[in-house]
Protein backbone atom coordinates (compact mmCIF):
# COMPACT_ATOMS: atom_id res chain seq x y z
CA UNK A 1 0.00 0.00 0.00
CA UNK A 2 1.03 3.65 -0.40
CA UNK A 3 0.99 5.61 2.86
CA UNK A 4 2.34 9.02 1.85
CA UNK A 5 1.34 11.67 -0.66
CA UNK A 6 3.03 12.01 -4.07
CA UNK A 7 5.40 14.90 -3.34
CA UNK A 8 8.48 13.99 -5.43
CA UNK A 9 10.90 14.37 -2.51
CA UNK A 10 13.16 11.38 -3.11
CA UNK A 11 15.81 9.71 -1.05
CA UNK A 12 18.99 9.09 -2.99
CA UNK A 13 17.18 8.72 -6.30
CA UNK A 14 15.02 5.88 -5.03
CA UNK A 15 11.30 5.34 -5.34
CA UNK A 16 10.31 5.94 -1.72
CA UNK A 17 9.10 9.50 -2.20
CA UNK A 18 6.33 11.52 -0.57
CA UNK A 19 5.37 12.98 2.83
CA UNK A 20 3.20 11.38 5.50
CA UNK A 21 0.31 13.86 5.76
CA UNK A 22 -0.52 12.62 9.24
CA UNK A 23 2.89 13.73 10.50
CA UNK A 24 2.84 17.13 8.77
CA UNK A 25 0.54 19.16 11.03
CA UNK A 26 1.77 22.10 13.07
CA UNK A 27 1.73 20.70 16.59
CA UNK A 28 4.74 18.73 17.84
CA UNK A 29 5.86 18.62 14.21
CA UNK A 30 9.26 16.95 13.73
CA UNK A 31 9.32 15.48 17.25
CA UNK A 32 11.66 12.54 16.71
CA UNK A 33 9.69 10.15 18.93
CA UNK A 34 6.70 10.12 16.62
CA UNK A 35 7.93 10.87 13.10
CA UNK A 36 10.99 10.52 10.88
CA UNK A 37 13.15 13.19 9.26
CA UNK A 38 14.31 10.72 6.59
CA UNK A 39 12.52 11.07 3.23
CA UNK A 40 12.65 7.31 2.70
CA UNK A 41 10.66 6.56 5.87
CA UNK A 42 6.97 5.80 5.76
CA UNK A 43 6.32 8.38 8.50
CA UNK A 44 8.50 11.15 7.00
CA UNK A 45 7.19 14.44 8.43
CA UNK A 46 8.15 16.64 5.47
CA UNK A 47 10.50 19.62 5.20
CA UNK A 48 8.27 21.93 7.30
CA UNK A 49 4.99 21.95 9.18
CA UNK A 50 2.05 22.26 6.76
CA UNK A 51 4.49 22.03 3.86
CA UNK A 52 2.08 19.85 1.90
CA UNK A 53 -0.91 21.26 -0.02
CA UNK A 54 -3.20 18.58 1.42
CA UNK A 55 -2.23 19.51 4.99
CA UNK A 56 -2.49 23.23 4.31
CA UNK A 57 -5.92 22.94 2.70
CA UNK A 58 -7.39 20.96 5.56
CA UNK A 59 -5.76 23.09 8.27
CA UNK A 60 -6.95 26.34 6.65
CA UNK A 61 -10.49 24.99 6.37
CA UNK A 62 -10.51 23.86 10.03
CA UNK A 63 -9.20 27.23 11.19
CA UNK A 64 -12.10 28.92 9.39
CA UNK A 65 -14.63 26.44 10.73
CA UNK A 66 -13.85 26.35 14.47
CA UNK A 67 -14.01 29.43 16.76
CA UNK A 68 -10.74 31.32 17.09
CA UNK A 69 -11.54 32.57 20.59
CA UNK A 70 -11.24 29.10 22.15
CA UNK A 71 -7.65 28.55 20.95
CA UNK A 72 -4.48 28.93 22.99
CA UNK A 73 -1.90 31.53 22.01
CA UNK A 74 0.95 29.00 22.23
CA UNK A 75 -0.38 25.43 22.02
CA UNK A 76 2.99 23.79 22.60
CA UNK A 77 3.86 25.76 25.73
CA UNK A 78 0.27 25.53 27.02
CA UNK A 79 -0.33 21.85 26.28
CA UNK A 80 -0.77 21.04 29.99
CA UNK A 81 -3.60 23.56 30.42
CA UNK A 82 -7.15 22.18 30.04
CA UNK A 83 -9.58 23.79 27.65
CA UNK A 84 -12.53 23.27 29.97
CA UNK A 85 -16.13 22.35 29.22
CA UNK A 86 -17.26 25.37 27.18
CA UNK A 87 -15.45 24.55 23.92
CA UNK A 88 -17.47 23.73 20.82
CA UNK A 89 -16.71 21.52 17.83
CA UNK A 90 -15.27 18.11 17.10
CA UNK A 91 -12.72 16.75 14.66
CA UNK A 92 -12.84 13.08 13.63
CA UNK A 93 -10.18 11.46 11.47
CA UNK A 94 -10.98 8.23 9.61
CA UNK A 95 -8.08 5.85 8.98
CA UNK A 96 -7.52 2.20 8.09
CA UNK A 97 -7.06 -0.14 9.78
CA UNK A 98 -6.85 -2.11 13.03
CA UNK A 99 -9.94 -1.45 15.14
CA UNK A 100 -8.79 1.48 17.29
CA UNK A 101 -10.29 4.71 18.58
CA UNK A 102 -7.49 7.18 19.24
CA UNK A 103 -7.52 10.56 20.96
CA UNK A 104 -4.93 12.89 22.57
CA UNK A 105 -2.32 12.50 23.50
CA UNK A 106 -0.83 10.61 20.62
CA UNK A 107 2.64 12.13 20.54
CA UNK A 108 3.40 10.81 24.03
CA UNK A 109 2.09 8.10 26.33
CA UNK A 110 0.50 10.53 28.78
CA UNK A 111 -3.00 11.81 29.47
CA UNK A 112 -4.08 15.16 28.06
CA UNK A 113 -5.38 17.77 30.53
CA UNK A 114 -8.92 17.11 29.22
CA UNK A 115 -8.62 13.34 29.47
CA UNK A 116 -11.79 12.93 31.54
CA UNK A 117 -13.93 14.15 28.63
CA UNK A 118 -11.85 12.62 25.84
CA UNK A 119 -11.66 9.24 27.54
CA UNK A 120 -15.41 9.28 28.19
CA UNK A 121 -15.89 9.98 24.49
CA UNK A 122 -13.56 7.15 23.48
CA UNK A 123 -15.23 4.73 25.90
CA UNK A 124 -18.71 5.57 24.59
CA UNK A 125 -17.55 5.14 20.99
CA UNK A 126 -16.28 1.71 22.01
CA UNK A 127 -19.79 0.77 23.14
CA UNK A 128 -20.79 0.86 19.47
CA UNK A 129 -17.80 -0.61 17.62
CA UNK A 130 -15.79 -2.31 20.40
CA UNK A 131 -12.61 -0.62 19.13
CA UNK A 132 -9.61 -0.51 21.47
CA UNK A 133 -8.58 2.84 22.97
CA UNK A 134 -5.29 4.17 21.63
CA UNK A 135 -4.33 7.15 23.77
CA UNK A 136 -1.81 8.24 26.34
CA UNK A 137 -1.95 6.10 29.51
CA UNK A 138 -4.16 3.45 27.90
CA UNK A 139 -2.98 -0.20 27.71
CA UNK A 140 -3.44 -0.19 23.93
CA UNK A 141 -1.23 2.83 23.27
CA UNK A 142 0.65 1.42 20.25
CA UNK A 143 3.28 4.05 19.41
CA UNK A 144 3.90 7.81 19.40
CA UNK A 145 2.65 9.91 16.48
CA UNK A 146 3.80 13.53 16.34
CA UNK A 147 2.44 16.14 13.96
CA UNK A 148 -0.76 14.13 13.52
CA UNK A 149 -4.22 15.56 12.99
CA UNK A 150 -5.82 14.43 16.25
CA UNK A 151 -3.29 16.08 18.58
CA UNK A 152 -3.17 19.16 16.33
CA UNK A 153 -6.95 19.69 16.20
CA UNK A 154 -7.22 19.41 19.98
CA UNK A 155 -4.12 21.39 20.94
CA UNK A 156 -4.15 24.07 18.23
CA UNK A 157 -7.89 24.53 17.65
CA UNK A 158 -9.31 23.59 21.05
CA UNK A 159 -11.85 21.08 19.77
CA UNK A 160 -12.70 17.55 20.86
CA UNK A 161 -10.60 15.34 18.64
CA UNK A 162 -10.40 11.64 17.91
CA UNK A 163 -9.84 9.18 15.10
CA UNK A 164 -11.06 5.79 13.97
CA UNK A 165 -8.80 3.06 12.62
CA UNK A 166 -11.60 1.23 10.84
CA UNK A 167 -11.70 -2.30 9.49
CA UNK A 168 -9.04 -4.97 9.42
CA UNK A 169 -7.29 -4.19 6.12
CA UNK A 170 -5.61 -1.10 4.71
CA UNK A 171 -7.57 -1.69 1.49
CA UNK A 172 -10.81 -3.20 2.77
CA UNK A 173 -12.86 -5.35 0.42
CA UNK A 174 -16.03 -3.53 -0.63
CA UNK A 175 -18.35 -6.34 0.49
CA UNK A 176 -16.95 -6.51 4.03
CA UNK A 177 -16.77 -2.73 4.23
CA UNK A 178 -20.47 -2.37 3.49
CA UNK A 179 -21.57 -5.42 5.47
CA UNK A 180 -19.37 -5.00 8.57
CA UNK A 181 -17.37 -1.77 8.79
CA UNK A 182 -20.19 0.66 7.98
CA UNK A 183 -22.81 -0.86 10.33
CA UNK A 184 -20.17 -1.06 13.05
CA UNK A 185 -19.10 2.57 12.82
CA UNK A 186 -21.94 4.69 11.39
CA UNK A 187 -23.96 4.64 14.65
CA UNK A 188 -20.81 5.64 16.54
CA UNK A 189 -20.22 8.58 14.19
CA UNK A 190 -23.84 9.68 14.48
CA UNK A 191 -23.58 9.52 18.26
CA UNK A 192 -20.41 11.64 18.23
CA UNK A 193 -22.07 14.17 15.92
CA UNK A 194 -24.84 14.71 18.48
CA UNK A 195 -22.33 15.96 21.05
CA UNK A 196 -20.46 18.56 18.99
CA UNK A 197 -22.14 21.67 20.40
CA UNK A 198 -20.51 21.23 23.84
CA UNK A 199 -18.63 17.93 23.61
CA UNK A 200 -16.54 18.17 26.80
CA UNK A 201 -19.70 18.75 28.84
CA UNK A 202 -22.27 16.62 27.01
CA UNK A 203 -20.11 13.51 26.93
CA UNK A 204 -19.96 13.47 30.74
CA UNK A 205 -23.74 13.27 31.00
CA UNK A 206 -26.08 10.28 30.95
CA UNK A 207 -27.43 8.63 27.81
CA UNK A 208 -31.00 7.98 26.75
CA UNK A 209 -30.60 4.44 25.46
CA UNK A 210 -34.20 3.69 24.59
CA UNK A 211 -37.16 5.93 23.84
CA UNK A 212 -40.47 4.51 22.60
CA UNK A 213 -43.76 6.27 22.01
CA UNK A 214 -47.25 5.57 20.68
CA UNK A 215 -50.48 7.49 20.24
CA UNK A 216 -53.39 5.48 21.63
CA UNK A 217 -56.95 6.70 22.26
CA UNK A 218 -55.92 10.35 22.32
CA UNK A 219 -53.05 9.71 24.73
CA UNK A 220 -49.29 9.78 24.27
CA UNK A 221 -47.87 6.67 25.87
CA UNK A 222 -44.25 5.72 26.00
CA UNK A 223 -41.21 4.75 27.96
CA UNK A 224 -37.69 6.02 28.38
CA UNK A 225 -34.56 4.30 29.64
CA UNK A 226 -31.51 6.36 30.63
CA UNK A 227 -28.15 5.36 32.08
CA UNK A 228 -25.16 7.26 33.35
CA UNK A 229 -22.91 4.19 33.33
CA UNK A 230 -23.90 1.72 30.59
CA UNK A 231 -22.02 3.24 27.65
CA UNK A 232 -19.00 4.70 29.43
CA UNK A 233 -18.35 1.44 31.29
CA UNK A 234 -18.91 -0.94 28.37
CA UNK A 235 -15.29 -2.11 28.03
CA UNK A 236 -14.60 -5.45 29.68
CA UNK A 237 -11.77 -5.48 32.23
CA UNK A 238 -11.67 -1.67 32.39
CA UNK A 239 -12.32 0.02 35.75
CA UNK A 240 -15.57 1.97 36.05
CA UNK A 241 -15.11 5.58 34.97
CA UNK A 242 -15.84 8.59 37.16
CA UNK A 243 -18.27 10.22 34.71
CA UNK A 244 -20.54 7.16 34.94
CA UNK A 245 -21.13 7.16 38.69
CA UNK A 246 -23.88 9.77 38.97
CA UNK A 247 -27.59 9.11 39.49
CA UNK A 248 -30.25 10.07 36.95
CA UNK A 249 -32.27 12.97 38.35
CA UNK A 250 -34.71 13.72 35.53
CA UNK A 251 -35.67 13.24 31.90
CA UNK A 252 -37.19 16.17 30.04
CA UNK A 253 -39.53 15.47 27.10
CA UNK A 254 -40.39 17.98 24.37
CA UNK A 255 -43.02 17.59 21.67
CA UNK A 256 -42.36 19.06 18.23
CA UNK A 257 -39.69 21.44 19.51
CA UNK A 258 -35.98 20.82 19.98
CA UNK A 259 -34.74 21.62 23.52
CA UNK A 260 -32.44 24.32 22.15
CA UNK A 261 -35.45 26.04 20.54
CA UNK A 262 -37.82 25.63 23.47
CA UNK A 263 -39.91 28.64 24.50
CA UNK A 264 -42.37 29.12 27.33
CA UNK A 265 -45.67 27.53 26.37
CA UNK A 266 -44.21 24.84 24.09
CA UNK A 267 -45.40 21.34 25.06
CA UNK A 268 -42.94 19.66 27.43
CA UNK A 269 -42.97 17.34 30.41
CA UNK A 270 -40.45 16.64 33.16
CA UNK A 271 -40.04 13.18 34.65
CA UNK A 272 -38.22 13.62 37.95
CA UNK A 273 -36.74 10.72 39.89
CA UNK A 274 -37.00 10.74 43.66
CA UNK A 275 -33.81 11.09 45.67
CA UNK A 276 -34.14 7.91 47.68
CA UNK A 277 -30.45 7.54 48.44
CA UNK A 278 -30.05 4.64 46.03
CA UNK A 279 -27.83 6.56 43.62
CA UNK A 280 -29.52 4.86 40.67
CA UNK A 281 -27.22 5.32 37.68
CA UNK A 282 -29.93 3.81 35.47
CA UNK A 283 -33.63 4.65 35.34
CA UNK A 284 -36.52 3.29 33.27
CA UNK A 285 -39.99 4.80 33.41
CA UNK A 286 -43.26 4.75 31.49
CA UNK A 287 -45.30 7.88 30.85
CA UNK A 288 -48.79 8.89 29.69
CA UNK A 289 -49.63 12.42 28.53
CA UNK A 290 -52.78 13.87 26.94
CA UNK A 291 -52.65 13.84 23.14
CA UNK A 292 -56.18 14.75 22.14
CA UNK A 293 -55.11 18.09 20.67
CA UNK A 294 -52.48 16.66 18.34
CA UNK A 295 -53.05 17.28 14.64
CA UNK A 296 -53.04 14.35 12.24
CA UNK A 297 -49.70 13.38 10.77
CA UNK A 298 -46.17 12.97 12.02
CA UNK A 299 -44.92 14.49 15.27
CA UNK A 300 -41.53 14.27 16.99
CA UNK A 301 -40.72 13.66 20.63
CA UNK A 302 -37.34 14.81 21.99
CA UNK A 303 -35.80 13.51 25.22
CA UNK A 304 -32.86 14.73 27.31
CA UNK A 305 -31.63 13.22 30.60
CA UNK A 306 -29.81 14.99 33.44
CA UNK A 307 -27.57 13.45 36.10
CA UNK A 308 -26.89 14.46 39.71
CA UNK A 309 -23.85 16.53 38.68
CA UNK A 310 -26.07 18.59 36.38
CA UNK A 311 -24.70 17.17 33.11
CA UNK A 312 -27.24 16.73 30.32
CA UNK A 313 -26.90 14.24 27.51
CA UNK A 314 -27.27 14.85 23.80
CA UNK A 315 -30.83 14.93 22.51
CA UNK A 316 -32.62 11.73 21.47
CA UNK A 317 -35.75 11.83 19.31
CA UNK A 318 -38.43 9.56 17.83
CA UNK A 319 -41.39 10.02 15.50
CA UNK A 320 -45.00 9.36 16.38
CA UNK A 321 -47.78 9.16 13.79
CA UNK A 322 -51.22 10.43 14.69
CA UNK A 323 -53.92 8.95 12.48
CA UNK A 324 -57.70 8.74 12.44
CA UNK A 325 -57.45 5.19 13.80
CA UNK A 326 -57.34 4.44 17.48
CA UNK A 327 -53.77 3.19 17.44
CA UNK A 328 -50.65 4.24 15.59
CA UNK A 329 -47.27 2.95 16.77
CA UNK A 330 -43.76 4.07 15.97
CA UNK A 331 -40.73 2.37 17.44
CA UNK A 332 -37.67 3.20 19.46
CA UNK A 333 -34.73 5.55 19.30
CA UNK A 334 -32.22 5.07 16.52
CA UNK A 335 -29.27 3.72 18.50
CA UNK A 336 -28.23 1.35 15.75
CA UNK A 337 -25.85 -1.61 15.74
CA UNK A 338 -23.77 -2.25 18.81
CA UNK A 339 -26.01 -0.27 21.12
CA UNK A 340 -25.85 -1.27 24.77
CA UNK A 341 -29.57 -1.77 25.33
CA UNK A 342 -30.76 -4.00 28.20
Amino acid sequence: YWRKNLNPIRCGGGYEYGVDINRNFDFMWSDSKGASDHPCAGDYHGPAAESEPETKAMADYARKLFPEEQRKSNPREQMDEPFGEDITGMYIDIHASGGYVYYPWGHKDEKSPDDEALQALGRKINSFNEYKLWAGSQPNFVYEASGDTSDWAYAALGVASLGFEIGDDFQQECDSFEAEVVPQNLPALLFAAKTVQKPFSTIKGPDVLDLSIEHVNEEIRGSVYASDSRMVNAIDDFPDFQTGAQSITKVQLYLDVHPDDFSEGDPSWEIAFADNGSEAVEESVSFVFPGNNLSLGRHMLFAQATDSDGYRDSVTSVFVEVSTGKRSLHGTSLRGAGSPLP
